[in-house]
């Protein structure tokens, strides 16, 4: 089995959208009920001189590097997005550098990853594919009747790689991607398949825009000169004329004051280093860097802003996931980020965009975004149970709220701070217990569980209702859409890997030869190969109309495939 993610056809991320929502009133696994349509005006924006209908999103992350995920994303609610960083080393090279599994979000939030696993030509073709399919899918699913999101991208790690032919020709095709081979294509295919839609016409193809984003994040190495990131923002701003916004870390509250805020919230296990601190940037450097660039963007008719904060750096020293070192977000995140924060707030006297991510939750997101700090994204409580559908919680806390972004209210954002730092919704609840693996290939649970699918980001992991089985449900793996990140094991109800048991769908014979999975590979019209539970293979000859008595499970799962998810099995592309 492959630990690579593979991308989707736009032609067919069309196909199984409407497949799925017209026959099952879902789409990616969300069902319709969780389905986000604005009706309030008060969380609305104009951000970057484009309309932004709700100041929310995933963060740069697992649930942004997929045209798919992003889409599930906006369903729910998401209309600010943080686009996965691209780099210089991309593809088989970075996949590489990452070993899996690469995230553990049981109770902190952990990770081992960097940027896209993609190459940057595929990530830039995703971005594409995601901007023209939100914009078909809120005039189809009557979302909006106009763009209402925004994508923001993210660059990495050094000016020379920034610079280079790859990164800048990126940044200019997502500026606008009218002469992309990846936007030509998502255009041809809407018209091809236009008949298809049911309030989606003609006319609206003429209305999707090309422009992706005109907006940037800067991400740097923990330790980076902040005059290598002058020197990125300076290229970004006056040579790019990018809306500039810089990702900084949370070593700039100093490390006595983080270690202060972990013991107090009880996360005393928690290994920070000091020399993380120390060679990071410091806070008076960072004033005068955002203030240079702040002064510069003005002079470029560009916005400049700070993102607060990156993940922060710690001590793999319980051994949560591979290597020495991996980084931290979610929860004990919230109180650090707000007191960065609160520091530039003050020294700016307001007179400062913030963005912010970092423990972002239902308990907390209408007290963020009254200080003035917008947008607003998250990570952490997506990888947790429910997933994606967390969002809609998040915007039921929002949703009747009058909101006013123009600028920051410092005193409010100080009070939030201090709160957040003995706040009980933030507490160290400890690790859920490591459980046995008991999973079986079949009827994994007696009533609807289902939990691997909502975690994952990529939604790999489908629910399919087979009244044969024990089970009514049972789960099936797609492998191009897994690069093993291993959430879907972190809060497995039986403690397995969902992505190594479940009877897993093949695009190709090479990922079939390379797995041990149960699994099935359409060979031919009505052949696949099979692999069953025990590891046996043969080739099954599927006869359409066929009952299911007498017929193996595997066997009974390609039948019902074939009737609920006939474009799930197509060769090549699943």
């Amino acid at each position: 089995m492959s630990d690579t993610m593979g991308t989707i056809s736009f032609e067919k991320m069309l196909e199984v959208c409407l497949e799925d929502y017209y026959t099952k009133k879902k789409i990616y696994e969300i069902e319709e009920k969780y389905f986000f349509r604005q009706k309030n005006k008060g969380m609305e924006m104009v951000f970057n001189n484009e309309y932004l209908s709700t100041p929310i999103g995933p963060a740069a992350g697992p649930h942004t590097q997929l045209a798919q995920n992003i889409l599930a994303a906006y369903l729910t609610g998401s209309r600010f997005f943080e686009l996965k960083t691209v780099q210089v080393i991309d593809g088989k090279e970075m996949q590489e550098m990452v070993i899996k599994p690469c995230i553990e979000a049981r109770n902190v939030g952990y990770n081992v990853e960097w940027s896209t696993e993609l190459t940057v030509e595929d990530a830039k073709a995703e971005y594409i594919k995601a901007s023209v399919l939100l914009q078909v899918f809120a005039k189809e699913l009557g979302i909006s009747d106009s763009k209402d999101f925004m994508f923001n991208i993210s660059v990495g790690y050094d000016l020379k790689g920034i610079k280079s032919k790859k990164i800048s020709d990126f940044i200019d095709d997502i500026k606008d991607a009218k002469n992309t081979e990846a936007f030509k294509e998502c255009i041809d295919v809407l018209k091809k398949n236009i008949g298809k839609f049911k309030n989606f016409k003609n006319d609206d193809i003429d209305k999707i825009t090309s422009n992706i984003s005109n907006m940037v994040t800067v991400s740097t190495m923990h330790g980076s000169k902040p005059e290598e990131t002058l020197d990125i923002g300076t290229y970004l701003i006056a040579e790019k004329k990018l809306n500039t916004f810089i990702k900084l870390n949370p070593t700039l509250l100093g490390y006595e004051n983080v270690r202060s805020i972990l013991d107090n919230l009880g996360y005393e296990d928690v290994v920070i280093r000091k020399e993380d601190f120390d060679n990071d940037l410091k806070f008076d450097n960072a004033v005068q860097l955002i203030t240079e660039l702040m002064k510069m963007g003005k002079e470029n008719g560009v916005s400049v802003g700070i993102k607060l904060t990156n993940t922060l750096p710690v001590c793999n020293s319980r051994n949560i996931l591979p290597g020495e070192s991996m980084y931290l977000s979610g929860k004990p995140l919230y109180p650090i980020a707000l007191g960065v924060a609160e520091k530039f707030a003050e020294r700016f006297n307001g007179d400062i965009h913030i963005s912010m991510s970092g423990g972002i939750d239902k308990n907390n997101i209408a007290s963020v975004l009254k200080t003035g700090v917008a947008p607003v994204t998250f990570s952490t409580i997506l990888l947790k149970p429910r997933g994606f559908i967390n969002t809609k919680d998040i915007m039921a806390r929002i949703k009747d709220e009058e909101f006013s972004f123009g600028s920051l209210d410092v005193e409010a954002l100080k009070e939030l701070a201090l709160v957040s730092k003995n706040d009980a919704a933030y507490k160290n609840k400890g690790d859920n217990k490591i459980l046995s693996d008991t999973l079986p290939t079949y009827d994994c649970f007696e009533k609807n569980c289902g939990i691997c699918v909502d975690v994952c980001p990529n939604r790999a992991n489908i629910k399919l209702f087979d009244e044969t089985f024990g089970s009514a449900y049972q789960i099936v793996h797609i492998e191009n859409r897994c690069y093993e990140c291993g959430n879907c094991h972190t809060f497995c109800t039986r403690g397995g890997y969902p992505y190594f048991k479940k009877v897993t769908l093949f695009p190709t014979a090479e990922e079939f030869r390379n797995s041990k999975n149960a699994g099935i590979l359409r060979i031919g019209d009505n052949k696949f190969q099979i692999r069953d539970e025990t590891g046996k293979e043969y080739v099954y000859d599927y006869n359409p109309g066929e009952g299911q008595e007498g017929k193996r499970e595997i066997e009974r799962m390609v039948i019902t495939l074939m009737r609920d998810f006939p474009y799930l099995m197509d060769y090549g592309n699943v």
